[in-house]
């Protein structure tokens, strides 16, 4: 446990450093209006906020689904089958010798 703490401290630091030394870095964005001089690395921030955002309601749904899915499958189970009863196969035909 202590070595995934040390490890996720690190990768924490890792992008402090890089948003630091990159900070500097700006670009114009337009969204319906013109935002300029906004940091690179605030426009990738909100990017991936934004596909965070978006993509929250698609795993909700994809868990009920998966829910209803398995509550079926239970019902499913308790319904007994109905078993057609087997169909007896007549005997062909002898045939008669003709004299």
């Amino acid at each position: 446990m202590p070595v995934k703490m040390i490890g996720i401290l690190l990768l924490v630091v890792l992008v402090a450093v890089l948003t630091g030394f990159n900070i500097e870095n700006t670009c114009t964005i337009w969204f319906f209006h013109n935002f300029s001089n906004i940091p690179v690395f605030a426009a990738l921030l909100g990017a991936f906020l934004a596909g965070v955002i978006v993509t929250i309601p698609f795993t909700f749904m994809k868990s009920s689904l998966k829910s209803k899915k398995d509550s079926c499958d239970k019902k499913k189970e308790k319904t007994p089958e109905t078993k057609i009863p087997a169909v007896k196969e007549e005997e062909p035909l002898s045939e008669t010798k003709s004299e």
